[in-house]
């Protein structure tokens, strides 16, 4: 009879505790859905973190409650959950179980940098080395080396031409060869459409995307890419020189001696990107041009014009004779 006095107690006792533990498990399932003003906004991952290094993390941030239960709790209801690498902004109001999802789902915070239409390949390493990803230095290599496209160009000196105008989305551990890559990607997804037109215009994909450079440093004007590229395909077929001036920028540019504009004496640099001094095509393309110029380089404007000049508001005058372009060019640079 003794040993039976003591089980009433020794029953309140673990009801207790098993009321306790539920208690436990109930107040931290309550604090992991439940939405709340989150005080930390960024959270980084880093390579390697495993979870319970995660999960402890989250919990000095005030993000999840207790990590052991959590870590009970993922086993049951979300076995297949994987931490990934990089850097999350939390919503402003979420649940901890939404904020593990955000990261199961690799939702990584995203920087933008936009590559304008028209750069070269120094403006483009220059922008890029302002941004988080690399320096200039860093950039330019990779710009200088020709391997990347060598599939698409077997002529290339470098990734000149090849680097998509776009906005572009990156992650914080992006590398400079993550985003050059990524730009030499959108350009042969974008180029493809016009394979056939390639295929009948004769001109050789190193071809067509020098004479769409051209195009985009001589205007910024999209309803005048199709009339220029008229003068220039009219001026190739002719045997005449393309004249463009953006090529003499890039021959000097080339050899170290552009200082901001071109001077007389420059004209006729002795250089084979020179279009005033050798005839045809340059030997590649001075620019990222941009889809619309790419177009027009395959789909030039049918007319009679061999001449062009800049007027006062950033249009151009089309001339059909020398001497009316003579005309034009002492009315818009006077």
């Amino acid at each position: 009879m003794k040993r039976h006095r003591f089980l009433p107690l020794f029953v309140l006792v673990l009801l207790s505790h098993l009321a306790g533990v539920g208690y436990w498990l109930w107040d931290n399932y309550r604090k992991l859905h439940t939405p709340k003003i989150q005080k930390e906004r960024i959270i980084k991952i880093r390579p390697g973190a495993g979870l319970s290094e995660v999960l402890t993390e989250l919990e000095r941030l005030k993000i999840l409650p207790n990590p052991l239960f959590t870590r009970l709790y993922l086993r049951v209801a979300f076995p297949d959950l994987v931490l990934k690498r990089g850097t999350y902004e939390i919503p402003e109001r979420a649940s901890g179980w939404d904020v593990l999802n955000l990261i199961h789902q690799g939702h990584v915070l995203q920087k933008a940098v936009t590559l304008p239409e028209g750069l070269d390949k120094w403006e483009t390493a220059a922008l890029l080395g302002t941004t988080d990803w690399g320096d200039e230095a860093a950039f330019l290599a990779l710009i200088n080396n020709p391997e990347p496209i060598r599939d698409l160009d077997p002529n290339a000196t470098d990734l000149e031409g090849y680097l998509f105008p776009e906005t572009y989305y990156f992650e914080e551990s992006a590398t400079p060869k993550d985003i050059i890559s990524h730009m030499i990607t959108l350009f042969r997804k974008r180029t493809k459409a016009y394979k056939n037109d390639l295929d009948q215009s004769g001109l050789s994909l190193r071809q067509w995307v020098t004479l769409a450079s051209l195009i985009e440093k001589e205007t910024a004007i999209n309803s005048e890419r199709f009339a220029i590229s008229g003068v220039f395909h009219r001026r190739l077929e002719r045997h005449m020189l393309l004249q463009c001036d953006p090529t003499i920028i890039y021959a000097l540019k080339l050899d170290n001696q552009y200082r901001g504009k071109i001077y007389q004496s420059q004209i006729k640099y002795p250089h084979p990107y020179n279009t005033y001094v050798y005839s045809g095509l340059p030997p590649g393309p001075i620019a990222s041009p941009s889809l619309s110029c790419l177009a027009a380089a395959l789909k030039p404007e049918s007319h009679d014009y061999l001449y062009f000049v800049a007027k006062n508001d950033g249009s151009h005058h089309f001339s059909k004779t020398l001497a009316e372009h003579n005309r034009a060019v002492q009315k818009y640079r006077r």
